[in-house]
């Protein structure tokens, strides 16, 4: 008994610490944006299509994707995702030319959507039985945290005794590289077969169809790509930081690791307590809404000067922490939406699919404002959008408690 639960941990251990990193290379420019640009030697505008193709990619690949960890066995999908994306992260070290990296970035959203993620969902869910999905998605969740910060702190490292920038991007796409491929060869000895369960319920068409259909399924969908949207703005505010106000890339490494990697691991849990406390998610994602817009606020009027620096460091960190946050709850409201138990694969598979829509369009719009605009003005226009998805984020989470409610007064 004592081996098979040390079994079941260690395997745990071991695939949430790979989906700490899997996706690291894939959004690099959340931590380490200026280096990209340095190391690929491309434009805020180039950067902004290369995180595109590979948020097209990802957004397609979400339904199919579910429909894959159904028909072919999660060790076989997880040991492909991790081997495909170390060998693309190993391409990528040899900094080719700018097509070539789209073509990779549009590969890693096949090997970290498409054969990953509902495989990897699939696979916690199998270590435990019914008593125990909390406790192995709680702590998938707390160790993915983890190995992202571990990770991190590694390539701030890398980067720091590397004679160049150019050199440090090497050795940082190496890393994950090797790390990517070592995960996946354990996954693939040391995770057992899955198991035919011939009881299991299996998607069906008529059920993404119900789930067009429900109202729900579009209110989550536009909570989500509201709060989405404002996510993606948030990856901008660390340049801001560097180019604004002249912070050091020293400095600015480690904030940009916490602001990425660390603030989720307390913000998500906090964020899901709350929900719990007030009885209503939607209604903690309105509250967040208008702080959020507060701290925006703050943020434009603040003066662009160093006797002011720690006002914007203190604002990135607390919308982070919102942001994150909202993150980690913000599929929740599909119970107080109505969406029934049996339709949550098919509504979450069409949210996220519109939900993460900004992926394909917003960082080609953002990233030519900064190449278009002078000064701070490019990042002004960033954080203003950030304000009206913001506002529009606070009126879908109190109209969804609103409808919480009714649904409840009619017994539905």
């Amino acid at each position: 008994m004592k081996g098979e639960t040390f079994k079941k941990y260690f395997l745990l251990t071991v695939i949430a610490l790979g989906a700490g990193v899997i996706y690291k290379v894939a959004y690099m420019r959340e931590a380490f944006y200026d280096a990209m640009l340095s190391g690929f030697q491309i434009t805020n505008t180039q950067l902004g299509t290369i995180s595109s193709i590979y948020g097209t990619v990802a957004l397609i690949s979400y339904l199919p994707g579910g429909i894959l960890a159904d028909k072919v066995s999660y060790k076989k999908l997880l040991t492909i995702s991790f081997i495909g994306s170390g060998l693309l992260s190993l391409w990528c070290s040899t900094m080719p030319s700018f097509g070539m990296i789209k073509v990779i970035f549009g590969l890693m959203g096949v090997t970290t959507i498409l054969t990953y993620w509902s495989a990897f969902v699939k696979t916690v869910r199998s270590l435990g039985n019914d008593e125990e999905q909390g406790r192995m998605f709680g702590l998938a969740e707390g160790i993915r945290g983890v190995s992202g910060i571990i990770a991190s702190f590694i390539v701030m490292g890398i980067i720091q005794v590397a004679a160049t920038e150019v050199g440090g991007m090497k050795g940082t796409l190496i890393f994950y590289g090797v790390i990517y491929i070592a995960v996946g060869i354990i996954t693939m000895i040391l995770l057992p077969n899955p198991k035919e369960v011939g009881t299991e319920r299996t998607f069906v068409m008529g059920d993404l169809i119900a789930a067009f259909k429900h109202k729900g399924t579009w209110l989550v969908c536009a909570l989500v790509f509201c709060w989405y949207m404002v996510y993606c703005t948030t990856s901008y505010a660390i340049p801001y930081l560097t180019n604004v106000y002249g912070v050091s890339s020293v400095a600015i490494s480690t904030l940009s690791i916490i602001r990425a990697y660390g603030i989720g691991i307390v913000a998500a849990p906090l964020a899901g307590f709350l929900g719990d406390r007030m009885k209503s998610c939607s209604k903690t994602l309105a509250y967040a809404s208008i702080m959020g817009v507060a701290l925006m606020a703050v943020y434009l009027i603040t003066p662009i000067k160093p006797e002011f620096l720690m006002v914007p460091v203190a604002l990135t960190l607390l919308f982070s922490f919102l942001v994150f946050a909202a993150r980690g709850i913000y599929f929740s409201p599909m119970a107080e939406a109505g969406i029934p138990l049996a339709l949550t694969g098919a509504a979450s598979g069409l949210i996220s699919v519109l939900g993460y829509a900004p992926d394909m369009f917003i960082f080609n719009i953002m990233g030519g404002w900064l190449d278009n605009l002078p000064g701070a003005q490019g990042y002004r226009y960033i954080f203003i959008l950030a304000i009206v998805f913001l506002v529009l984020a606070t009126a879908v989470g109190f109209y969804i408690c609103r409808y919480g409610k009714s649904l409840k007064a009619q017994g539905k």
